[in-house]
């Protein structure tokens, strides 16, 4: 691996083509290309596999699914994902730098806010919609982005939220 610097892209389960348009766009590629990186990796699930540019100045790997995305995972730079929470905590599990695009097309979007408590702590860098991965200026930003390390908590937390709030104290259980 030595002298690769690899950017994986997942989508996970569900369709998020526009995420993929924009990544294998010419721009974004020679963005990719500019920065250092020399591999990138689709993931792109239940969408249409991508098509990139005759021209394509970097490696590429496309896949619609793998029993597992870790050795991926492991092996990535730096992650662009969608905002599903298996992915995002993963990621953060193995401290890697994600960065997350909301897929404004979903209805009730808890992606988003997930994605927005995780970025408020800076554990992860959030693109609010895909359309805004055309500003290639945003690239830069988040590719320098140095990311909080997120440290796995109590796994009892919880059952402490949800005794405290129904007044159950230690005494009272038996």
């Amino acid at each position: 691996m030595e002298g690769k610097k690899i950017l994986f892209v997942t989508v996970g389960t569900t369709r998020f083509d526009f995420l993929i348009e924009q990544i294998t766009r010419l721009e974004a590629l020679k963005w990719m290309k500019s920065s250092g990186y020399t591999d990138l990796i689709i993931q792109y699930g239940k969408g249409s596999k991508p098509t990139l540019p005759e021209d394509c100045p970097i490696s590429y790997q496309l896949y619609d699914y793998k029993d597992t995305l870790e050795q991926d995972m492991d092996r990535a730079d730096l992650i662009l994902s969608h905002a599903g929470a298996g992915t995002i905590m993963e990621a953060l599990r193995k401290k890697r730098r994600i960065v997350v695009v909301i897929n404004t097309l979903l209805m009730n979007n808890h992606q988003q806010e997930l994605a927005n408590a995780m970025s408020s702590r800076g554990h992860l860098f959030v693109v609010k919609e895909p359309s805004d991965l055309s500003d290639i200026e945003i690239w830069d930003d988040f590719d320098s982005f140095i990311p909080i390390p997120h440290e796995e908590g109590d796994m009892f937390d919880f059952t402490k939220l949800l005794d405290r709030h129904l007044g159950i104290s230690k005494s009272t259980r038996t």
